[in-house]
This record gives C-alpha cells, sequence and structure tokens, in this order.
C-alpha cells in the first residue's frame, strides 16, 4: 500500500512538472504547418494544404505555396519539384532554371551543383543561368 501511494505522488509530480514545462513554450512562429524544413538564408520551406512555399522568420510566406517540394537555399538559389521534375528558384520566388531533372542537388559547392537527367549525372553551374 505504501509502494503505491508513493508510486502515485511521484506520477503526480512528475506530471505537474511536465505540464509547467510545456506551459513555458513561447513560439517563435506557432505550429500551423504540415510539414516545414530548416530555416537557410533567411527562409524555410513549409507545406500546407499539400503545397510547399517559403516562410520568413516571422512565419509569413514570402513565396506562395505552389510546388510539390521545396528544400533549403543555398548560395542564393533553392531546388523545388513540379511534379516530378526538379529545378531551382531564387529568393523572389522566380526560375532560374524551369524544372526539368530527374533529380538536383540540394546545395552548391563552389558554384555548382550535380544533376541527374535521363538516368546520367552531371553538374550545373550557377553562373550560366540566368538570374
Amino acid at each position: 500500500m505504501t509502494r503505491l501511494l508513493y508510486i502515485l505522488i511521484f506520477s503526480t509530480v512528475l506530471f505537474s512538472r511536465s505540464v509547467s514545462i510545456e506551459a513555458e513554450i513561447q513560439y517563435a512562429i506557432k505550429p500551423q504547418f504540415e510539414d516545414a524544413r530548416p530555416f537557410s538564408e533567411g527562409l524555410a520551406s513549409a507545406k500546407i494544404d499539400s503545397r510547399w512555399g517559403y516562410i520568413d522568420k516571422s512565419g509569413e510566406y514570402v513565396i506562395k505555396p505552389q510546388f510539390d517540394d521545396a528544400w533549403l537555399f543555398s548560395e542564393g538559389l533553392a531546388h523545388v519539384a513540379i511534379g516530378d521534375r526538379w529545378g531551382y528558384i531564387n529568393k523572389s520566388g522566380k526560375y532560374v532554371i524551369n524544372p526539368q531533372f530527374d533529380f538536383i542537388s540540394v546545395i552548391f559547392s563552389e558554384g555548382l551543383a550535380w544533376v541527374k537527367i535521363g538516368g546520367k549525372y552531371g553538374y550545373i553551374s550557377k553562373s550560366s543561368f540566368r538570374k
């Protein structure tokens, strides 16, 4: 009986502490997205209504949700998908290279990113396409 009483007291103390800890959380951006990815270069991709767009640190969309998939910005560009094709956008949401690849690198490294098209891999240069 004493053991049961200790378990009940311990559970009550433990539960009451976890509730008070949760109550102290202050969200920078309130939970509202179906999915989200880390911030990079001031923007993060976030999914709502089955579409990805980009939010700023206030949680406001700066690039409206319109993509089937969207990833991090790297060297000013992010790779996004429409259907099963991938391309790159700039921070204004404009395509700098239209979706045409089977898959593309998440990041640029030294101005280059790998791409896959027709089952083969190659590299594209950031300086080779319009901004």
